[in-house]
């Protein structure tokens, strides 16, 4: 497994990260889970080096991070955590608002603590921008928990470039959480570059494009989760995107990868990018995802590749 210094911070980090998403128990978006599973599946990844582990106090209202807490018990040197901040609740029932007011922050910020079971949170990003809230107040709050020692860095998801300009006013900002993959390819005109001129992070989600870049599926296929209503999972886009897949299996197939790999690799050797999100729920596709960590797409098939995306 390859690793990487995190912007400006202190932490170095696996170029392959483990999404927790799904661990949280959202099965109208992943499907079932098994908590047992996924506390193995954690495990895995510490095992084979993956020592980034991303999650959010949202996943599952809390319980992702309770999974996360159980899983590095006893392991806590291994892991570097990153969670979120900015998306609350009322109850399990009720719909996620976003605050990210002073208060706000700071009580969340102690409550995944106490679900991770952890005394600092290396990484605690904002999951999404708040317009009700000045960036100045968020970032006193995030100011704070770092120096109390609570937090170890402070990063952004979702963020443009202007709105990471005026947080980096009031304080440190080493990370940006943007989406990045074959066939969502927005943040490597703006964000990538900003993040590379002001020494900042990036930790890419959405790598495998929800799956669709594994190769798993085909024109038979059928979704009810999340993907139903994706527009890359349906019609003539769905079609075009499945021919892609089929042109890039011949250069997954040089390099003895599977197309998983193929596309998270891809992700890690853009410019500016640290590490790559790779969602599971199972040990075994955290095995397969690891696969990205340890071998280089060649400039010439890098270039073939962006022949394919463009046509």
């Amino acid at each position: 497994m390859q690793y990487r210094k995190l912007g400006s911070s202190d932490l170095e980090v696996s170029v392959v990260a483990m999404g927790c998403w799904a661990l949280g128990g959202d099965e109208d978006f992943w499907g079932p889970v098994d908590d047992n599973e996924s506390i193995a599946a954690v495990q895995q990844a510490l095992d084979l080096g993956i020592n980034l582990i991303d999650t959010a106090a949202a996943y599952g209202v809390g319980h992702s991070e309770e999974i996360v807490g159980k899983a590095i018990a006893g392991r806590r040197d291994e892991a570097v955590i990153a969670t979120k901040c900015g998306l609350v609740w009322k109850d399990k029932t009720s719909p996620k608002t976003r605050c990210l007011k002073r208060d706000s922050v700071i009580r969340e910020c102690e409550s995944s603590l106490r679900r991770l079971r952890v005394e600092a949170i290396d990484l605690y990003q904002i999951h999404w921008p708040d317009p009700e809230t000045p960036i100045a107040e968020t970032m006193e709050a995030l100011v704070k928990l770092r120096e109390q020692g609570k937090i170890r860095a402070i990063g952004c998801s979702n963020f443009g470039c202007e709105l990471m300009s005026e947080a980096r006013r009031y304080g440190p900002l080493e990370c940006l959480q943007p989406p990045l993959s074959m066939l969502s390819r927005d943040s490597c005109e703006e964000l990538l570059p900003y993040c590379l001129e002001y020494n900042m992070g990036v930790i890419c989600y959405g790598p495998m494009a929800r799956g669709l870049l594994t190769g798993k599926f085909d024109a038979s296929s059928t979704f009810t989760d999340l993907r139903k209503n994706d527009v890359n999972f349906s019609g003539e886009q769905f079609a075009r995107n499945l021919s892609l897949v089929e042109s890039l299996r011949p250069i997954a197939e040089k390099y003895g990868r599977t197309l998983s790999q193929l596309a998270l690799r891809w992700v890690i050797q853009q410019p500016g990018v640290t590490s790559a999100i790779a969602g599971a729920k199972r040990a075994s596709q955290v095995r397969e995802n690891s696969g990205a960590g340890d071998f280089e797409i060649s400039p010439e098939d890098m270039m073939d590749i962006e022949t394919l995306l463009t046509e």
